[in-house]
């Protein structure tokens, strides 16, 4: 008999510029939400779409938005400091970086966030990402001020301190934990009031906890010069694998997905940018053929694992609420997390 395990979709839903600014800011990729949305409704995902400000502040993305809610979507909030205001602090690379700056501005940035998609969309969010996955502990505390209810900011095995001074996730749990404030992110407080689901990240070979050391050998700084890391990865050695279809190939996200699942993981989370749905935005889609290989990936990984396990579809708050409960992800038809609404806020317009 196959294991159960839920599946997460999110999207990171932004604008269309993928290097910080604030200036000539557009969001037309939201425009191809809706092919998008019907690759997913064939599939059976739900996905969650994790919202920048600069995107909920258009009429016409923001109708894109409420469709997609209407349909069974859930939004999220994805916050890019560079451009949500207030705008206090100067634009610097450090300053992308959302845990960087002082406690109080992420907390009036995130207000602010949070009020312009709840009047936007008409839904209050209660999942979060922070831009660059950026996220610390005063981000922490300002979220369960805020009113949320779930983080998906943790990439396990990731350390991001050489892009910016970003945070690192190295040691982090792959599986739910609850956070307080206040503290590491990557440790677990079990009194928390909000939780962490990480996205799914591990390696080609398990145990993930001595092929994550071994990776971590090869890949230090005194042997950069010899590319240990690289030729590891291609002769077989060991291979990082994150669970997005922009930078890992469907052989290695099904190989990633099934050591998760051996190892008793109760949740598989991918994770992509909707940049990368229109060609020359992203990195990772230059061109027609680069976007056209990401909506092969999603279809074909999605089918691929549907054969080595039972899938439960479910949106971030859906899995919170299951995974949260500790009960066995059973497959259900419309499955709905049921969350308390929180502190109200004041409108964007304040």
């Amino acid at each position: 008999m196959s294991r159960s395990v839920l599946l997460i979709v999110s999207v990171d839903t932004e604008e269309d510029n993928w290097r910080p600014c604030r200036d000539g800011v557009t969001v037309e990729n939201i425009r191809e939400l809706p092919r998008l949305d019907t690759l997913f409704r064939r599939l059976g995902v739900r996905a969650t779409y994790l919202t920048t400000y600069q995107v909920a502040i258009r009429d016409w993305a923001a109708a894109t938005l409420r469709e997609l809610h209407a349909g069974g979507a859930e939004l999220g909030a994805h916050l890019h400091p560079w451009n949500t205001p207030p705008l206090d602090e100067p634009l610097l690379a450090r300053n992308s970086m959302l845990k960087n700056l002082p406690a109080e501005l992420q907390r009036r940035k995130l207000e602010r966030l949070t009020a312009t998609l709840w009047e936007a969309v008409g839904a209050r969010p209660l999942c979060f990402r922070a831009g660059r996955y950026g996220i610390g502990p005063d981000t922490i505390t300002a979220l369960i001020q805020c009113g949320y209810q779930v983080d998906t900011s943790v990439t396990p095995f990731v350390s991001w301190q050489d892009v910016d001074d970003g945070p690192t996730f190295e040691g982090a749990s792959l599986d739910p934990y609850c956070l307080g404030g206040g503290a590491d992110v990557r440790i677990p407080q079990p009194s928390g009031a909000l939780l962490e689901i990480p996205m799914s990240t591990g390696y080609s070979r398990s145990p993930f906890s001595v092929w994550g050391a071994v990776h971590r050998v090869l890949a230090a700084r005194a042997l950069r010069p010899l590319h240990a890391l690289g030729l590891a990865s291609r002769l077989g050695v060991v291979k990082r694998i994150l669970l997005s279809p922009e930078t890992s190939s469907v052989a290695d996200m099904v190989t990633l997905s099934r050591r998760l699942i051996e190892e008793g993981h109760r949740h598989l989370h991918v994770f992509f940018h909707s940049a990368s749905l229109r060609p020359g935005l992203s990195p990772f889609a230059a061109d027609r053929a680069g976007v056209e290989r990401i909506y092969r990936s999603i279809d074909a990984y999605v089918e691929d694992v549907s054969r080595m396990a039972t899938l439960t579809c479910v949106t971030v708050s859906e899995a919170a609420a299951r995974l949260a409960a500790g009960g066995a992800p059973e497959p259900t038809a419309g499955a709905s997390a049921s969350v308390p609404a929180g502190p109200p806020l004041p409108p964007a317009a304040a």
